[in-house]
């Protein structure tokens, strides 16, 4: 339970607002233009399956990307053990007021932004899927492996029949989930939410 005031209402300052933040994956797709707009800030990710291979949609902002490195020290900040300021493993995100305070700045130029890294893709026939989701699902498979791992989902499906896309997801997020939290030593613990976009043909 949160500490309130005398009447029993919770204070800002209680709930730590300004610590609080999130990612934030985007993914516009443009049937008339023929192309797929992604909008990333934070370590949430998407990636594509393209005949048979996976294609990388944005990056991540992790503090060891020389980019997020130059911006951070600038605005006063420091990394130590992988963290921004010893707390977040992240370098962009909504929210986290207390990272984004500094006067003298831009909004762009705070030790953590909201700025998103933004891409464009040709929409193309040859695109059979994208996957999105937050750094949770992303733990325990690269790129390469979780395309893999729904493209060999989706085999399965066809040739039982199936399409049933809900499933695919649900069984991606339990295998991402640690049977043991204290052996897993974090990873399969974070939170984990997933988008998967399969095109018709």
């Amino acid at each position: 339970m949160l500490a309130g005031d005398k009447n029993g209402e919770e204070k800002p300052e209680d709930m730590m607002l300004d610590s609080i933040g999130a990612t934030s994956n985007v993914v516009y797709i443009d049937h008339e233009a023929k192309k797929i707009y992604v909008a990333n800030a934070g370590d949430s990710r998407c990636t594509m399956g393209k005949s048979g291979i996976a294609v990388e949609m944005s990056v991540d902002h992790k503090p060891e990307c020389e980019v997020e490195i130059a911006r951070i020290t600038k605005a006063g900040s420091t990394i130590s053990d992988g963290r921004v300021d010893g707390n977040l493993n992240l370098t962009r995100s909504l929210g986290d007021l207390k990272y984004k305070s500094r006067e003298n700045l831009t909004p762009e130029e705070q030790a953590i932004t909201a700025n998103p890294d933004t891409y464009c893709f040709d929409l193309e026939e040859s695109i059979d899927f994208i996957i999105m989701g937050c750094d949770g699902i992303w733990e325990k498979k690269t790129n390469e492996e979780m395309v893999a791992y729904v493209y060999d989902k989706l085999k399965q499906q066809k040739e039982a029949g199936e399409d049933d896309l809900k499933k695919i997801v649900s069984d991606l997020l339990h295998d991402s989930i640690a049977e043991d939290v204290k052996e897993a030593q974090g990873v399969g613990c974070d939170n984990m939410t997933c988008v998967l976009i399969v095109f018709k043909r």
